[in-house]
C-alpha cells in the first residue's frame, strides 16, 4: 500500500511541475543554508583546534592582570607586573615545568633597503622554538650565546615581504625604535606555521631576550611568559604551583592571569558550538518558511482536486488513505527538496571554503539532522491540508466545479 500511495504521490507531483517546484524551493534554501553555515562553523572550529593541539595541551601562558577583573578591570590597567626574575623563580620552584622563557612583544616597523613591513617583534629565549614547535627553513635559530648579539630570526612572511624570494640569511636589517634604526643581523628564517594562540610567527620577528631587552624596549618588565610542561598529565599541576608563587608575590589574584591549551581548547569548544546553533537556528528559520510555502501550495492542491477526491471517495476510498496520500506528497516533496538542498549546500559550502581559506567539515550527522528536519516538516506542515482532504463530503466534491 505504501509503494502504491508513493507512486501516485510521484504521478501528482510530476503531473505540475511548476507547483512542485515552488513548493520545495523553500525547503532546499533552507536546507542547503543549514548545510552551508553549520558545516563552515565546523571546518574552522576543527581547524582552530587542531593547530592548538597541534602544540600539545602542556602550554601555559602567564600574563599580566585579568580580563574582566574585580571593578571590570582590563588586564592592561594593571600594568607590566611580571619580570625575568619571575621566571627564574617558577623554573626553580614549579617542578612541573620542563621550560619557561619571558616574552617581550609589540609591534614597529622593519627596513631592509628601501622595503619595509610591520611586524611583531618578539625578545625571547632560545628554549621558545622547542616549546611552540618553530621550524628553522634557512639558517639557524639563536642560541644562549647568541645573547647580547645583534642577530635576528624572521618569520616566513616578514622575509618574504622584505626579501621577495632572495635569501636573507647574512643580509642586515633595521628595526625603528624610538630612539631610531636599530640593525640586526639575519641569521635565519622560519617555516611558515601560521596564527598560534596569542601570537603568528609568521609576521613576527625573533631577538634573544637580553639583546631584545636593551635594544628595542628599555624595560625590566616583560609582556607575558610561556612555560611549558613536563607532560600533559602535569599541566593542572604546573597551573596550580604558578598560581602559588604569583599569589604569594601579588597577593592579589587580579594582577595575573594563567592560561593553557586545555582551557583555551574547551572555551573554544564551547563558544563555537553556541555560535553553530546559532548560525544553524538562523538558517533553520528559512526551512519554517518552506514549510509554510508547502502548506499553501498543499492546500491549493487540495482545492483543485477536490473533484478528483470525490471520485476516489464515490469508488471507496477511505477518508485515511486520501489522508495517507497528500501526507505522502508533502514528505516526497520535503525529501526531494531535502536531498538537492544539501547538495547544494555542500557545494556553497566548499565554493565559500576556498574563497575564503577555510576548512569544511560536512559530518552524516549534519546530513541527518537535516534530512530528517526536513521531512519532519514536510509531515507536520502537510498534516492539515491532508486532514482537509481527508474531511471532504463525496457528494460536494463530486458537484465542485
Amino acid at each position: 500500500m505504501i509503494f502504491e500511495l508513493f507512486k501516485e504521490s510521484l504521478r501528482s507531483i510530476m503531473s505540475n511541475k511548476t507547483r512542485t517546484f515552488l513548493s520545495m524551493l523553500g525547503i532546499t534554501i533552507g536546507v542547503a543554508a543549514v548545510i552551508a553555515v553549520v558545516s563552515l562553523g565546523q571546518g574552522a572550529s576543527e581547524s582552530v583546534k587542531k593547530r592548538i593541539s597541534s602544540l600539545g595541551s602542556n602550554i601555559i601562558f602567564i600574563t599580566p592582570g585579568r580580563i574582566g577583573g574585580a571593578g571590570g578591570r582590563l588586564a592592561q590597567a594593571v600594568g607590566n607586573v611580571l619580570n625575568e626574575e619571575d621566571v627564574r623563580k617558577m623554573k626553580q620552584f614549579c617542578y612541573s615545568l620542563s621550560n619557561i622563557t619571558p616574552v617581550l612583544q609589540k609591534q614597529s616597523v622593519i627596513l631592509f633597503e628601501e622595503k619595509n613591513t610591520i611586524a611583531t617583534v618578539m625578545g625571547v629565549y632560545p628554549s621558545i622554538f622547542d616549546m611552540m614547535e618553530l621550524k628553522v627553513e634557512k639558517g639557524r635559530s639563536f642560541l644562549e650565546s647568541d645573547e647580547g648579539k645583534r642577530v635576528i630570526v624572521l618569520g616566513e612572511k616578514i622575509a618574504e615581504d622584505l626579501f621577495e624570494g632572495e635569501d636573507p640569511v647574512g643580509q642586515k636589517v633595521y628595526i625603528i625604535t624610538s630612539t631610531g634604526k636599530q640593525s640586526f643581523t639575519v641569521i635565519g628564517v622560519l617555516k611558515k606555521s601560521g596564527q598560534l594562540l596569542f601570537f603568528n610567527p609568521d609576521n613576527a620577528v625573533f631577538l634573544p631576550f637580553k639583546t631584545a631587552q636593551y635594544r628595542i624596549f628599555h624595560t625590566k618588565k616583560v609582556s607575558l611568559i610561556v612555560a611549558k610542561t613536563i607532560s600533559q598529565d602535569l599541566t593542572d599541576t604546573a597551573v596550580s604551583e604558578i598560581d602559588d608563587y604569583l599569589y604569594k608575590k601579588f597577593k592579589d589574584e587580579n594582577m595575573y592571569n594563567i592560561v593553557s591549551q586545555e582551557a583555551i581548547l574547551s572555551t573554544l569548544s564551547e563558544t563555537m558550538a553556541i555560535l553553530n546553533l546559532t548560525l544553524g537556528g538562523i538558517a533553520g528559520i528559512s526551512l519554517l518558511v518552506g514549510g509554510i510555502g508547502i502548506m499553501n501550495i498543499m492546500l491549493v492542491s487540495v482545492t483543485e482536486r477536490t473533484r478528483e477526491i470525490g471520485i476516489k471517495k464515490a469508488i471507496g476510498a477511505t477518508n485515511s488513505s486520501i489522508l495517507l496520500q497528500f501526507l505522502m506528497e508533502s514528505i516526497v516533496i520535503t525529501l526531494i527538496a531535502g536531498i538537492v538542498g544539501i547538495l547544494l549546500g555542500a557545494l556553497i559550502a566548499n565554493f565559500v571554503g576556498r574563497m575564503v581559506n577555510i576548512s569544511v567539515l560536512i559530518t552524516p550527522s549534519v546530513i541527518m539532522i537535516a534530512m530528517g528536519v526536513s521531512t519532519g516538516v514536510g509531515l507536520f506542515f502537510g498534516v492539515y491540508p491532508a486532514y482537509k482532504a481527508s474531511k471532504l463530503d463525496p457528494v460536494d466534491a463530486l458537484r465542485y466545479e
